[in-house]
């Protein structure tokens, strides 16, 4: 039975909360979620020390290649949103950070204990 839109969008929202909690687990300060523009969205953006991620976050049955998960229109609209919100807070960060995007893959049902693949610099940008 095919999944509606409300049930992945809840499952995609789990997905990231999970993420969330791991992230903060390792000492990361999350500045936003979820941030949405009309060009791109992120699902995550966080903070350890001078490094902003911008995590894209997926769900697979099974793990396949980075270039499988990723396609080049959802690479871009993680950059575009990204760009945006880089300006929108640009007085709030100074000038004294890197930015980075990262992906972070649940394989499976998502669990309590699901295990996080997180890949670090999984695409580049500007």
């Amino acid at each position: 039975m095919k999944k509606s839109r409300r049930e992945i969008e809840a499952e995609s929202r789990k997905a990231e909360d999970h993420v969330t909690r791991w992230l903060k687990l390792r000492g990361w300060k999350i500045l936003a979620e979820r941030f949405k523009t009309p060009e791109g969205e992120v699902d995550i953006i966080a903070r350890k020390k001078k490094t902003i991620a911008f995590v894209e976050v997926k769900q697979r049955e099974t793990l396949s290649k980075t270039e499988d998960i990723l396609t080049a229109s959802n690479v871009s609209r993680v950059m575009e949103a990204a760009e945006i919100w880089v300006e929108r807070n640009f007085e709030t960060l100074g000038t004294d950070f890197e930015i980075r995007f990262d992906l972070a893959v649940i394989e499976g049902r998502l669990n309590p204990l699901s295990r996080v693949n997180y890949m670090p610099n999984a695409f580049t940008g500007f």
